[in-house]
């Protein structure tokens, strides 16, 4: 039983059924998820962190797909089951390569064929963990792959807003969404 329960678009007001109407739209969803749906009880939580999904997820110099692998990573490290299936299915959605996925469910990242892809994974998951134990030599392994500054500091948002939205989910204990649910059935 969530904390705080979804506040469903019946209820909503309509400067947040906006902010829901763009999140899953922007997401690429059929509907809006519990994860924006429960922050409708405040529009400016909402507007806040769809504002952030937006330019730290969806847009941007790194490709979604990678931000997503990211994601799952730094759930599954911090045991946030609920943005870890949401950002599983949305691998899938993205048609993300289904070994690197797994890899990252299971904390498995030694499958990732991509050294440079393991390394941002690797160092987003690191940032979320403990970002005081980053030192210049992590930075320099990233730029030995031709990472610029502008892409390291969107791995840096990227687990900065995966931290946020672990914290979202867990404290308002969200329940795990039919439509991700009916997505990873579908692709499995």
């Amino acid at each position: 039983m969530p904390h705080i329960p979804p506040c469903l678009p019946a209820t909503a007001s309509q400067e947040t059924l906006a902010i829901y109407e763009e999140f899953y739209r922007g997401m690429g969803f059929s509907a809006a998820p519990n994860f924006i749906l429960t922050q409708g009880h405040s529009s400016n939580v909402a507007r806040g962190s769809w504002e952030a999904v937006r330019n730290v997820l969806v847009e941007g110099e790194l490709p979604r797909w990678i931000k997503e692998l990211m994601f799952v990573a730094i759930s599954v490290d911090r045991h946030c089951t609920y943005c870890a299936a949401a950002h599983v299915a949305c691998c899938r959605m993205l048609n993300v390569n289904p070994e690197w996925t797994d890899a990252v469910e299971h904390s498995n990242l030694e499958l990732i064929s991509d050294p440079k892809l393991k390394a941002m994974i690797e160092f987003a998951v690191r940032c979320a963990r403990r970002p005081q134990s980053l030192v210049s030599g992590d930075f320099n392994h990233l730029r030995s792959f031709t990472l610029r500054d502008s892409e390291i500091m969107e791995i840096i948002g990227m687990a900065a807003l995966a931290v946020y939205a672990n914290i979202i989910a867990d404290a308002t204990a969200m329940q795990g969404d039919e439509m991700f649910s009916q997505l990873e059935k579908v692709t499995q």
